[in-house]
């Protein structure tokens, strides 16, 4: 919106008089500080506060008027995009603190601290964009430092109990791995594995001497090795690819005074997927005191996880490398080979003493290996795949890291849970993959997700019940469970079950096909959220319906009649802090052979009322409805038994012009804000009717207007905002005035044409006046034209203008774009799982900052705990921390004020309207 600079010339003249104003009533304070009176210095303190806080808000006043001066309108610069909450953690091992009180988990920008008492964030370590981490260790020589290592060879020393980066390094080279151990001299030394310009692979040793860096080059080599590990205080290196392993000794040359490393290489039948290396020292022995026999005294055992879940076991691999005359050389000693998991093994840990060896794969179960005895004991029925193990410092716990992005530690002897970090567990679809249930929607690639309409705060997305892969390794993402999220907190809220979920631990049929979940593609919450509706449905496999007549499949190949497609209605129960199933509706849509897809879902603003449209080319208004019981008198108003029903069907299939039932492929809706008219946008082939858009009265079920040509392509989404109704196609975005019955059309430059699968994503913001759309753009032009790549970029136009007024590119592509209601920001989630917002600088409140969680959790409950031994001792296997606490805080104040510090609370209007709201409920 254009400013007029006028305006602000008055503005600094009231300034200037307020200034004057102040001066004189703090002249007036001075004189009156001579009377020695109670009251009057009472007055005196108030009347300087006052003055105080007038001259901040002039300050702000002021400024925000000088900036506003500079810019003449919002500009590019008065919008931002940041990171807020959540993101994917990466495939790196956990890190105990010595202590066991704190675990540290590594993502792809940035590294979170939790407290292990709390199951709280207690700090995150922020990378700056674009560096992507591949690796971070504890300084074994002062364990309070951590280091961390980025893929383009910038190594970071962070204290990571303040949150302080100490000191930077760049190694100017690509790095693929990295470790980190003590020398014989107490100093850090650490091992990089780096690529080169030329493609050959080296492994480099850095020491760090008076904060300089010391380089000494020990392996270069054509082979793509990808992993190192470190024993021996540095004596020893294991460096392997997919299929073999390579040992590095030193030997000691006392002419040249350093350690030259000699290399041998084995190679192992199947993948290698996972390595661990235990280093102990046997009995001191008398007369063995020399360098030579002290290297008799080490003792390295090898563990090897493989893709055909096989783990092979080698013991004392320094002795097999080495002669009675001292030469280096493999003999064909036989490993140990323990068999149990049908797929890969994905994590691999000896025990502190050597006894037992730890693994877990894609079968969620983790196993515990006894050496001496050959017995097994089983740990079955996680919530998904294993991914890493890691042992504490102490010994007394175990860190799982599963693949549905969360952490259990567990209880060395008892195998019971006394922590949780459950992150955002969104694991999108992939467009790209092969489809065997069918054809896809308009929605593939996207999630269904929604922010709650009373506590914009709190996130309600779809996540798959558990990560389940295909033989050929392809990843089967069915959402069928809703996960809250509180992205101001960052931190796991509940999780509950929308559709059939697997009760079974063999997930595989008798043809090797994969059992899988109903897919929730639909979600959407009335506006006071008491009401929640969903569409979920699911189709047998392909192969599997191949012996029905091919008649019976329409234009897709899909056979009609073989989904199960559901609507429901869910009423949310504030005691019990969940969605109650109320309604099922069986095949809300259908065809004279079977249930159809539903194209899209509604909730109607200001009313319990819901609408959906499917392929039938059929809208239907949902109502709830009081059940009546025979012989039974009807209670109190609360305690009616409602039921939903269908209140008012209106067929479109005029406006496709075809007689095929399943006819339309796309289409999209959206209520007015009063919720008194209903938008809808059809996805015609037709000619006559492309672009097509109906305004229905949604109390009398009528179209009041149509009209076509508002947009090419099949439509997206649409959002009304006041009179103007916004509608985002595959190939164009308009804006059509209902009032004045004008478009206008917003030129997408740079954009460039998507595919089928990967539609728009639309969001509008009262607010702010603008609305904010995904959509595919080239590369920078300074990039090479053959290495020019579509990405997705999110753009933000004022509605009034149609003018650019931000751009965004994610690292991730967006599978969710929301509008926050109390402020002018959109959210953004991404295939990642990372949350970000768009704000407004003017408008951006004070709940977007990152919470920042270290005086909470040294005061209060996390002190008591951590005096008390920092652990807690339920035994019962469901006691999780996370749950516990999250239950208590959902009701009456708890739900207001959460468990966050005072400066990262949002605004002071937010918080009073909810402490009217949880004191009146």
């Amino acid at each position: 919106m254009s400013q007029d600079p006028r305006r602000f010339s008055k503005r600094s003249r009231a300034g200037d008089a307020a200034q004057e104003k102040m001066q004189n009533d703090a002249s007036r304070v001075k004189r009156r500080r001579t009377s020695q009176s109670k009251n009057e210095l009472k007055e005196e303190k108030l009347a300087i506060t006052e003055i105080h806080k007038s001259r901040a808000d002039d300050l702000h006043t002021l400024i925000g008027a000088s900036a506003m001066l500079q810019n003449g309108e919002m500009s590019l610069k008065s919008w931002s995009s940041f990171s807020v909450a959540a993101g994917q953690y990466s495939n790196l091992d956990p890190i105990f603190t010595p202590d066991d009180d704190y675990l540290l988990l590594g993502l792809e920008t940035a590294v979170h601290v939790y407290s292990l008492a709390t199951s709280r964030l207690l700090r995150t370590l922020q990378l700056k964009e674009g560096d992507s981490i591949i690796g971070y260790q504890l300084s074994p020589e002062d364990p309070k430092l951590l280091y961390i290592f980025t893929s383009s060879g910038s190594l970071r020393q962070w204290e990571w109990l303040s949150g302080k980066q100490c000191s930077h390094w760049d190694v100017c080279c690509r790095t693929i791995s990295a470790d980190v151990c003590l020398d014989d001299s107490g100093t850090d030394q650490l091992f990089f594995l780096q690529e080169r310009k030329d493609g050959k692979r080296e492994i480099v040793i850095w020491r760090l001497s008076e904060g300089e860096m010391n380089m000494n080059v020990v392996l270069e080599t054509n082979v793509q090795i990808s992993h190192i590990k470190v024993a021996c205080q540095g004596r020893f290196i294991i460096a392997h690819d997919e299929q073999r392993a390579y040992f590095g000794c030193t030997v000691i040359d006392q002419s040249l005074g350093s350690a030259q490393f000699t290399w041998k290489e084995v190679k192992l039948s199947a993948r290698i997927v996972c390595v661990d290396v235990r280093h102990h020292i046997l009995t001191h022995r008398p007369g063995m005191s020399s360098p030579r026999n002290q290297r008799v005294l080490d003792k390295v055992d090898i563990v090897f996880g493989q893709s055909d879940g096989s783990i092979l076991v080698n013991h004392d691999v320094l002795r097999s490398l080495d002669d009675e005359n001292g030469r280096q050389t493999i003999k064909n000693t036989s490993p140990r080979r323990l068999h149990w998991h049908r797929s890969s093994v994905n994590s691999v840990r000896w025990s502190k003493d050597g006894n037992y060896i730890i693994s877990g794969g894609n079968e969620s179960v983790m196993v515990l290996w006894q050496l001496d005895t050959g017995r097994k004991q089983f740990l079955p029925h996680l919530s998904s795949p294993i991914d890493n193990i890691v042992i504490s410092t102490l010994g007394n716990s175990y860190a799982v890291k599963l693949a549905d992005n969360s952490v259990i530690v567990l209880s060395a002897r008892e195998l019971q849970p006394s922590s949780a970090i459950i992150g955002l567990q969104l694991c999108p679809k992939d467009a790209n993959l092969p489809n065997q249930f069918g054809p896809s929607n308009s929605s593939s690639g996207l999630v269904a997700a929604t922010l709650h309409p009373q506590n914009p705060d709190q996130l309600l997305i779809t996540v798959p019940a558990s990560r389940q892969f295909t033989q050929d390794g392809y990843p089967l993402v069915n959402a069928s469970v809703l996960q809250t999220y509180d992205i101001r907190t960052n931190r796991h809220i509940s999780r509950q079950a929308l559709a059939r979920t697997n009760a079974t631990a063999l997930k595989i049929g008798p043809e090797g096909s994969s059992i899988v979940t109903p897919d929730v593609s639909h979600m959407s919450v009335s506006q006071d959220g008491k009401w929640m509706a969903t569409v979920d449905q699911w189709s047998p496999y392909l192969r599997d319906m191949q012996t029905l007549s091919r008649s019976e499949s329409n234009l897709d190949g899909h056979f009609e009649g073989s989904m199960d497609i559901f609507l429901k209605f869910w009423r949310w129960n504030g005691s019990s802090n969940l969605w109650e199933l109320v309604t099922r509706i069986d095949s809300p849509h259908f065809s004279n052979k079977g249930p159809v897809c539903v194209l899209h879902l509604a909730a109607r603003a200001h009313s319990h009322e819901f609408a959906t449209i499917g392929s039938d080319a059929v809208l239907r208004f949902w109502c709830p409805n009081v059940r009546q019981r025979s012989g039974l008198k009807s209670g109190d108003a609360e305690q009616l038994v409602e039921t939903w029903k269908c209140r008012s069907a209106i067929d479109l299939k005029s406006y496709c012009d075809t007689d095929i039932p399943d006819c339309l492929t796309a289409a999209s809706m959206d209520f007015s804000r009063d919720g008194s008219v209903l938008a809808v946008c059809l996805g015609s082939t037709s000619s006559t009717h492309s672009g097509l858009a109906m305004l229905i009265n949604a109390q009398t079920c009528a179209i009041h207007y149509s009209r076509v040509g508002l947009y090419m392509g099949l439509p997206c989404a649409v959002a009304f905002m006041e009179c103007h109704l916004v509608i985002a196609s595959r190939q164009s975005l308009s804006v059509w005035d209902t009032v004045n019955d004008h478009v206008r059309t917003i030129g997408l430059s740079g954009a460039c044409n998507d595919s089928a699968t990967q539609p728009r994503l639309l969001a509008v913001n009262s607010e702010t006046q603008s609305l904010a759309i995904s959509l595919q753009c080239l590369q920078d032009y300074s990039t090479p034209k053959k290495r020019r790549t579509p990405q997705t970029c999110i753009h933000v136009y004022d509605v009034a203008t149609l003018s650019l007024l931000y751009k965004t590119v994610p690292g991730h592509h967006p599978v969710a774009l929301l509008s926050t209601t109390h402020s002018g920001d959109y959210v953004t989630v991404d295939a990642a799982a990372n949350v970000r917002r768009l704000s407004h600088l003017g408008k951006t409140s004070q709940s977007n900052h990152s919470p920042d969680l270290t005086l909470h959790l040294n005061s209060g409950l996390a002190n008591l705990f951590r005096e008390s031994g920092g652990k807690y001792k339920d035994t019962q296997p469901t006691a999780i921390p996370v749950d516990l606490d999250t239950t208590a805080l959902q009701g009456g104040l708890g739900s207001v004020f959460g468990v966050a510090p005072p400066f990262v609370m949002p605004a002071a209007n937010m918080i009073f309207r909810g402490v009217v709201d949880a004191l009146a409920a």
